[in-house]
């Protein structure tokens, strides 16, 4: 009888205990594996960041449980950094995913915005810190300095990065100290100094234990412009340097992954007519109709990520390369 089963249902390299790798660029949606073709730590792998851990990560371990954590926290706070995307979900839908795994085909129907922050932290290690520990907030992704792809939740989560955005969308923060107001601007000389030959090297303030975090070894960031960005957002003149080369190829094919994966969620920013970036939140009809790429500033007028040095045409039109490529 088992022969006969295993005749119809059995995989032929399905031995029981056959372990089975990956390739270390998938991102993780409602349970399946999709290529980056980018370096990605999962939260289930050494060196992740785990977002589904209700102890703080980076307190003294004995000292790391909610128990312990809640008392410094505001009432409101919750050892659940995440929740579930409702808003757009019939009764019987939540009940069918509450607790549980979503059909992909049910996520895809729900997911149709790409919300990118920089993290004002500037290292992938001190974000997750402030955000998980300290805020009890969640992003999906963060993209350190050096290129790494970190992915915390499930896609199928809603994490807590976006407000009015965060039922419908993804989030990822970039690894980056972030836009300073002009007259504020010299704190960035905490952060970068230049180098002989006018190249710029950023200088992250090194934690108590020496660990940056990078995943490559003897990685030194650079921002991809040696010279500070200015610029207005929000009506504001910010000043930035820009992101690391590493940081825009990672997040380029991250852009493009997602936009092949969610149909709903098109390879396109906030812009007008004639194809300049709208520098300001979307008023509400317009963001509630709005499916694609955005920044923090699309939906909230006290935020301005990713600012004025982010790239957004060349990581849209990388991104739309890498969708219309054969491989």
């Amino acid at each position: 009888m088992f022969s006969a089963m295993c005749a119809v249902g059995c995989v032929a390299a399905s031995r029981p205990g056959r372990p089975l790798s990956r390739s270390g660029d998938e991102i993780i949606v409602a349970g399946q594996l999709f290529h980056t073709g980018s370096r990605v730590v999962l939260w289930m792998d050494p060196g992740g960041y785990d977002a589904y851990r209700v102890e703080r990560r980076f307190a003294p371990f004995a000292d790391s449980s909610w128990e312990k954590t809640k008392g410094a926290l505001p009432p409101s706070a919750s050892p659940n950094r995440y929740g579930l995307r409702q808003e757009q979900l019939t009764s019987n839908q939540v009940a069918q995913v509450r607790g549980g795994g979503w059909p992909l085909s049910m996520l895809r129907d729900v997911v149709d915005q790409f919300v990118i922050h920089f993290d004002a932290s500037g290292t992938s290690r001190r974000c997750f810190e402030v955000l998980h520990d300290k805020r009890c907030l969640s992003v999906h992704f963060m993209i350190d300095l050096d290129g790494t792809i970190y992915q915390t939740l499930d896609l199928k989560e809603r994490a807590w990065h976006a407000t009015t955005s965060n039922g419908r969308s993804v989030g990822v923060e970039i690894a980056s100290p972030g836009a300073f107001p002009v007259e504020q601007a010299d704190a960035l000389d905490n952060w970068y100094r230049s180098q002989p030959g006018g190249r710029t090297v950023m200088t992250p303030p090194t934690p108590e234990d020496g660990e940056l975090g990078f995943k490559l070894h003897g990685f030194t960031p650079r921002p991809a412009r040696a010279a500070a960005v200015r610029g207005v957002i929000q009506g504001k003149e910010l000043k930035q340097y820009d992101f690391t080369r590493e940081q825009y190829a990672a997040l380029t094919r991250l852009t493009a992954t997602l936009c092949s994966v969610f149909p709903r969620l098109k390879c396109d920013f906030p812009h007008h007519k004639d194809g300049s970036l709208i520098r300001e939140k979307l008023d509400d009809a317009a963001l509630k109709d709005y499916r694609g790429v955005l920044g923090h500033l699309h939906i909230q007028t006290d935020k301005v990520d990713p600012g004025p040095a982010f790239d957004w045409q060349g990581v849209i039109s990388g991104a739309r390369n890498l969708m219309r490529s054969p491989r």
